[in-house]
This record gives structure tokens, C-alpha cells and sequence, in this order.
């Protein structure tokens, strides 16, 4: 979908689970070390949230619409991943799911 100052790329999804399920959510993710798959994306940034039921770790204006982000590191499982395992589809499957799932 595009780039937050080249730090974060968006995308769109219907979300899958949780209280937004069934939405069309326009979010980013974002690192926070340039050593991918080694350290994956630390924040995850939703556009036009209302409210969230986590901690918010910033706000901010960005292509005209409002952003919350979330400092949200998948370190509790991601650290003991096999190499192999250390990619985007463990990312989505393991920690996006759970992150929808709380937000």
C-alpha cells in the first residue's frame, strides 16, 4: 500500500479476528532494528482507531488520517524460532493474529 517515512510499510486487510473482525483496516509495521528476519517488526501502527484495548505507544497524522501506534515485539516466541521459521508468515500467522485478537 505504501510507506510511512520510510521506516514502516502499510497495508490493507480484513481482519480476521477479534473486535474489528470483518474490517477493512488500513496498518503498518514497522522496525525497529535493520537485522530482519533476525529482529522482526517491533511496532505495529492501525490508521482511524477509535479506541484500543492495549497501551498506545503513539499518535500521529500521516496522509491525512490519524495513526496509533503499538510497541508490540514478538520476542516471547520469536527468539527461540529456528531460522527458518523467522518470516513474514510466522510474523502474520503467529503475532498479527494475536495482536487483532487483543487490539
Amino acid at each position: 500500500d505504501g510507506f510511512i517515512n520510510k521506516t514502516a510499510v502499510t497495508l490493507r486487510q480484513v481482519i480476521p479476528i477479534g473486535r474489528l473482525q470483518g474490517q477493512m483496516i488500513r496498518y503498518a509495521i514497522g522496525f525497529q532494528e535493520d537485522s530482519y528476519p533476525e529482529y522482526p517488526p517491533h511496532f505495529i501502527y492501525v490508521s482511524d482507531l477509535e479506541h484500543s484495548d492495549i497501551p498506545i505507544h503513539t499518535t500521529f497524522e500521516y496522509d491525512n488520517h490519524c495513526w496509533k501506534g503499538f510497541s508490540v515485539p514478538p520476542s516471547d516466541f520469536w527468539d527461540d524460532l529456528p531460522t527458518s521459521r523467522k518470516n513474514m508468515e510466522t510474523y502474520i500467522k503467529r503475532h498479527m493474529i494475536r495482536f487483532w485478537s487483543q487490539i
